[in-house]
């Protein structure tokens, strides 16, 4: 049977932040590609007629976003920790790692300053960004992917020819659907730790200014979550002024939400932080909160071979800032 084929000279798999930052930069002669129903961690919730950030993400520097075109501002960030150090990282380590790594939600320094946060929320940067990159876009399942001769088959059997491919979906993902390459194993060394990452908006005593952003680590084993952080927002014009609530808690086993989310009431109880009017509650899972590749020099050899040019925190998987994002894919668009 003759399958249709589709040329294109810059196949990027996933409709990502990172996918988008990069094909805004040769949009015309990209294609975008990414599986039904996907999403990334930058999508929000529906509330209020706008969207609200499902994961609280600050930026360590406000340029880089500034070179997409949106504006950020400095925030007095507050780092309170409850317990040990030592404890709290045993609640992310991951096997085979002796010193955690900052993860993606604590890449800004524990400080008062230099710390920033967007003008607009990342659910409505990223829409901006989808909406902005007059890319093609692809939505179907990838069935197999072959480094060697360049093509991707999708789900129906469509057979894209490429180029050149980029891919910002997981890397063990992408190393699935590889064939007609000897990886050697390489894909039982991809450690990664679910985050539930709980949203709760409503009204607490404690004081929180405007431009505040206080954040509990919670290094003791009494709690169950690693984070709890507290911010203001004015979710939209028409609404008056809430507290945001996120609280991180990472999964060792399988956890029903709804129990995690009872439960982080009772540890913000626990906490001193009482919450009054609720008028938002909800949690989603976050498949890759942490991530590390074991024996990164072996593997990084095999994975040059394949011709495949890996961006953002999934693709590249390693634990990435926003910003960090951004100038890597600027600095790679200026070598080619």
């Amino acid at each position: 049977m003759l399958r249709k084929r589709r040329k294109i000279k810059t196949l990027i798999l996933g409709d990502s932040f990172s996918g988008n930052v990069y094909a805004a930069q040769d949009p015309g002669n990209s294609l975008l590609l990414s599986w039904p129903g996907a999403t990334s961690t930058l999508d929000g919730w529906g509330f209020a007629d706008t969207c609200i950030d499902r994961t609280p993400i600050f930026l360590e520097e406000p340029d880089c976003l500034r070179r997409l075109g949106f504006e950020s501002y400095e925030i007095d960030y507050e780092y309170v920790l409850i317990g040990e150090e030592a404890s709290l990282k045993d609640k992310f380590s991951l096997r085979g790692e002796e010193t955690p790594n900052n993860t993606w939600y604590d890449l800004f320094p524990k400080t008062y300053s230099n710390v920033h946060k967007p003008v607009l929320s990342w659910c409505q940067i990223i829409k901006l960004l989808r909406n902005n990159v007059e890319v093609p876009r692809l939505y179907a399942s990838i069935t197999s992917i072959n480094p060697e001769e360049r093509t991707v088959l999708l789900e129906g059997g469509v057979l894209i020819e490429y180029e050149d491919i980029v891919s910002s979906i997981p890397q063990d993902l992408l190393l699935s659907r590889l064939r007609g390459v000897d990886l050697k194993n390489i894909s039982e060394n991809y450690a990664y730790l679910p985050y539930n990452i709980s949203l709760i908006i409503g009204e607490i005593d404690q004081r929180i200014g405007e431009n505040e952003v206080v954040v509990y680590a919670l290094g003791r084993k009494r709690y169950v979550a690693s984070h709890t952080i507290l911010l203001k927002s004015f979710i939209n014009a028409t609404t008056k002024e809430h507290t945001l609530i996120y609280v991180l808690t990472p999964l060792r086993r399988g956890a029903d939400k709804t129990e995690i989310l009872v439960k982080n009431f009772s540890e913000l109880k626990n906490l001193g932080i009482k919450v009054r009017e609720v008028v938002f509650a909800r949690s989603y899972l976050e498949k890759y909160g942490r991530i590390l590749k074991l024996g990164r020099s072996s593997h990084d050899e095999i994975l040059k071979e394949l011709n495949i040019r890996f961006i953002g925190r999934y693709g590249s998987w390693e634990e990435l800032s926003i910003c960090n994002i951004i100038k890597k894919i600027q600095s790679t668009h200026k070598r080619l």
